[in-house]
């Protein structure tokens, strides 16, 4: 009888520890926790929109990269767009030509509750073409409600009527009024060659004059 039962319990001895090998393989995977804040939801390459007006355009923006991002931070959601290796704004005035243009290494668009931030910044430069000026800063900011773009970084302001220099910016959206808070060291030109005008070569159409 003795020898009967040793089979009987060797194999209760195999099952208890086939059973314990099974239970330690379901042990729960360590889950991945992802930070949104710093990994974007959505990869644009190549990325041009363009803002029309029944058939007419207002304006385009052109970045080599967009990374847009959206996570919770205090209880507030928050989406943020990064335009990053190049970023250019094209804005177009009521007939079709080319007013002004911005061109910056970088640029930032964050949407906090009913807070909308633009930021341009990395060598910045504005042109408005049809006057001739030129707007050189590192950072500017666009105040969407207000239409209009600011800066409080130094600023080179250059035309054909002369230059400009100091620190804080503020200007119409389309950069057609631009004033430099704190000017120094700037000058004027005065032409009194009556024939000698500005002409502007991105939108001209015809000969030049001689």
């Amino acid at each position: 009888m003795e020898t009967s039962k040793k089979p009987a319990s060797l194999l209760c001895f195999i099952y208890i520890m086939v059973c314990l090998a099974v239970s330690g393989c379901k042990e729960e995977p360590e889950k991945m926790v992802i930070d949104y804040e710093t990994t974007p939801v959505q990869t644009v390459v190549g990325m041009d929109a363009r803002q029309y007006s029944f058939a007419d355009i207002k304006m385009e923006m052109r970045t080599h990269t967009m990374e847009r991002y959206s996570y919770e931070k205090d209880s507030v959601s928050i989406t943020k767009e990064l335009y990053k290796d190049g970023f250019e704004v094209y804005v177009y005035n009521e007939d079709g030509l080319l007013e002004s243009q911005l061109i910056a290494q970088e640029a930032e668009h964050v949407i906090a509750k009913k807070n909308e931030d633009w930021k341009a910044y990395g060598n910045v430069n504005i042109l408005n073409h049809i006057k001739g000026e030129r707007i050189i800063t590192d950072t500017v900011f666009w105040d969407k409600p207000n239409e209009q773009i600011y800066t409080h970084c130094y600023v080179i302001m250059t035309s054909p009527k002369g230059r400009l220099q100091g620190y804080g910016m503020r200007s119409d959206q389309r950069v057609n009024e631009s004033k430099i808070l704190r000017p120094f060291d700037s000058y004027g030109v005065v032409v009194s060659d009556s024939t000698k005008f500005y002409i502007d070569t991105v939108n001209f159409v015809g000969p030049f004059p001689k």
